[in-house]
């Protein structure tokens, strides 16, 4: 395997183009992101069907994924409970805390305007917040 991509073991089936998350608990495994604080380590590159099985995760570089909103070019991208990709937003914040959001990477190239399209994702996670 390239230097980008591993193999991550699987709790649940899990589609290809989606971004994936470490599974709590569990080494060397991923799941989606179930929440805006789990951190995004790549996008999966094939779908597996059992969970017994492994599956390739991209962690650098460019990847495909799915999206499920509208999301401009250069924008940073996260993901929804699903894997799918979504415009990345600030945590909430208040005078006392912030909460951090987190981020798989940027949109290259053109806008996605449509649920369901497929887009290439420049992938460079990270945490964004809003100081108190």
């Amino acid at each position: 395997m390239s230097d980008n991509v591993i193999s991550a073991r699987v709790a649940a089936t899990l589609a290809a183009q989606r971004i994936v998350a470490p599974l709590t608990g569990t080494a060397k495994a991923v799941q989606y992101p179930n929440s805006a604080i789990n951190f995004p380590i790549g996008v999966t590159l094939d779908s597996v069907d059992d969970t017994t099985q492994a599956i390739p995760v991209q962690i650098s570089g460019f990847a495909h994924v799915f999206f499920n909103d509208t999301v401009l070019a250069g924008n940073l991208v996260a993901s929804d409970s699903s894997g799918r990709g979504i415009p990345f937003t600030h945590g909430a914040t208040s005078t006392a805390i912030s909460a951090p959001s987190a981020y798989v990477g940027c949109l290259w190239g053109v806008s996605v305007a449509l649920t369901g399209a497929i887009a290439d994702v420049f992938i460079n996670p990270g945490f964004g917040r809003v100081g108190a």
